[in-house]
């Protein structure tokens, strides 16, 4: 079994695309630092049915623990509090597959 984690964003007006880029590669960076984390990915939405959701990152994990210790790992919690300060909505789902 494959646990995702999905997670859509909307940015505040201002935001700007550095400030998007420096966050999703810290999002990036924490697949490297937690065990059973295979993939992170991260970018542009290009649905035209987006309704207004620019950004998307996707997290495959082994178990539900490595989804656990991804949303724990410190460098989750800095890019967190940085997409917080940024976002106007947010969404975000997790499924088994």
């Amino acid at each position: 079994m494959t646990y995702i984690h999905v997670a859509l964003f909307k940015w505040k007006i201002g935001t700007s695309d550095k400030e998007v880029r420096h966050s999703l590669d810290l999002v990036r960076d924490v697949r490297d630092r937690v065990n059973g984390i295979s993939e992170i990915f991260c970018g542009e939405n290009t649905s035209k049915w987006a309704q207004g959701y620019t950004h998307i990152v996707v997290v495959i994990g082994a178990t539900q623990q490595a989804i656990d210790e991804y949303r724990s790992d410190e460098v989750h919690v800095e890019a967190a509090k940085l997409i917080e300060a940024m976002e106007l909505d947010g969404i975000g789902v997790d499924f088994t597959d």
